[in-house]
């Protein structure tokens, strides 16, 4: 007898494109379902304007697992989403509900559909060695090595990009293969082999309609909030400028004003630009993804009642 695969349903969309507001829709008239957010930068407990976070009250109304889930004293990785997302799966499914995974981190959704490579885990001591010599010689010595080590890996990161670098030659070293080796040999199943994936995406037909709500949510992003915000966690925690919280879009600008490396007043312009380019290689993700069902940004009751046909045919 052929067993029933349980569902598993996602939401992709772009920034600005509305997908919380479509999650908690559908919280409402779908009881069973639990929102997963699928979020590199919500993660983080501190980081709530520049990551366009939803208030404290919509979270302690219609909770989103993985949001504040980690400080940034922590790196959450892929690795930890792709494993911290699976249990949350199975243990959402254990109390016969349904998770509703949201977000507009592609890669995760990517990594979750197809698999993840099982690659080692971080070397504390050998890291930390890494660390001491880009001290020493600068990251550009430490990036020498891994040209040597593996000049096509090399090739895909940037030259001054320390926490990609450390990562690929503790991979190298912990495994004796190349990255590409590595990422062949070690991949866990796809996530479509054990659940029913119902993948929905909110893609604007109008990508001028996106651009404008990008613009108008922009303002409540970025300036002197968001600078605070900045400030606040490098003093709490001493955190790199390359940790990857900091690397995200309006933290990126907002810490490039704090450097002195632009003008407050370029702020707005130069992050509603990485937010629109951010948004295009969203779309160009959808564009290609198999098996998704997409929907123009006003769509939402039209998606839920074919959300509510498939949930019916279970």
């Amino acid at each position: 007898m052929k067993q029933i695969k349980k569902p598993v349903i996602f939401l992709l969309g772009p920034t600005a494109a509305g997908k919380t507001d479509w999650a908690i829709n559908w919280q409402n008239q779908f009881k069973f379902i639990e929102i997963i957010s699928v979020d590199s930068v919500m993660v983080y407990k501190e980081c709530n304007i520049g990551s366009a976070k939803p208030s404290d009250e919509v979270l302690e109304k219609y909770p989103h697992h993985l949001i504040n889930h980690v400080s940034v004293e922590h790196i959450f990785s892929v690795a930890n989403f792709y494993d911290t997302a699976l249990q949350l799966i199975r243990n959402i499914h254990l109390q016969d509900k349904i998770p509703l995974m949201v977000g507009g981190s592609m890669m995760y959704f990517n990594l979750l559909k197809n698999g993840i490579s099982l690659l080692p885990s971080s070397n504390k001591k050998l890291r930390e060695k890494l660390k001491q010599k880009i001290v020493n010689d600068g990251v550009e010595s430490l990036y020498e090595d891994l040209l040597k080590l593996d000049p096509k890996a090399a090739g895909q990161i940037q030259s001054k990009d320390s926490q990609r670098i450390i990562r690929a030659i503790e991979i190298i070293s912990s495994t004796g293969k190349s990255i590409d080796e590595s990422m062949n040999y070690s991949t866990q199943k796809p996530l479509s082999e054990k659940y029913h994936l119902i993948e929905y995406g909110i893609y604007p037909k109008e990508r001028g309609e996106l651009n404008q709500r990008i613009e108008e949510r922009q303002d409540s992003l970025i300036g002197d909030k968001l600078l605070n915000e900045i400030e606040s966690i490098h003093h709490a925690f001493n955190i790199s400028d390359e940790h990857p919280a900091m690397k995200a879009i309006n933290y990126r600008q907002g810490l490039q004003v704090i450097n002195g490396q632009i003008k407050k007043s370029e702020l707005f312009e130069r992050s509603l630009y990485a937010t629109r380019q951010l948004a295009k290689r969203q779309c160009t993700w959808m564009k290609r993804w198999e098996d998704l069902q997409c929907f123009d940004l006003g769509a939402m009751d039209m998606a839920s009642d074919e959300l509510k046909k498939r949930l019916n045919l279970l």
